[in-house]
């Protein structure tokens, strides 16, 4: 893409490429590399440059969690984006998929035990996909997020965020606990 700037005196036009800072690159997973080195994620663009530390990032993590990752540098800036992940080499797959378990942890509730609010907190007790949970969040209209019909996501006062996929698969005791709640 040009931008083409008149001169006032008639001179031929001025043209310069737009500002490659906002040109979405997208990176070819077969030259793609991660490692893991000292705590961080390296990245490696065969036959072009190297970073120290990477950070990936889903671009839809609710919706198609396995496609589209950002990989941004350590300053925070977009390096670019990988299409398909699964294209990627088995090592840099691990790599990927550990710091994202990491960055999206997200228990998946299975039944839920409890409910009680107090003083503006809610406190509640869960069997999830990963052991029974207790956590408290700030008050129900900040802490759930519906996703669609059924699908909630409930977020504790330290950030991490729980998964209740269907609320229709829940048994009915967990349903009724939830919906006096809701």
């Amino acid at each position: 893409m040009t931008i083409e700037n008149s001169c006032p005196n008639g001179e031929a036009p001025l043209v310069s490429e737009a500002p490659r800072e906002y040109e979405l690159r997208f990176l070819d997973p077969a030259r793609v590399r991660f490692f893991e080195h000292a705590g961080h994620t390296r990245m490696t663009l065969l036959e072009d440059r190297s970073w120290v530390k990477v950070t990936v990032m889903r671009a839809q993590p609710l919706t198609d969690p396995s496609r589209y990752y950002g990989v941004l540098d350590g300053a925070g800036k977009d390096i670019g984006m990988i299409r398909d992940p699964g294209h990627l080499d088995a090592e840099s797959r691990r790599v990927v998929e550990a710091q994202l378990e990491e960055r999206y942890f997200t228990p998946r509730v299975l039944r839920v035990l409890s409910v009680k609010e107090e003083y503006g907190a809610v406190y509640w007790r869960f069997d999830t996909d990963r052991g029974e949970k207790e956590v408290v969040a700030r008050n129900l209209r900040d802490s759930l997020q519906e996703l669609g019909a059924s699908r909630v996501f409930l977020t504790d006062v330290d950030g991490n965020r729980y998964d209740i996929p269907d609320l229709n698969a829940l048994d009915p005791r967990s349903l009724s606990i939830i919906l006096r709640h809701l």
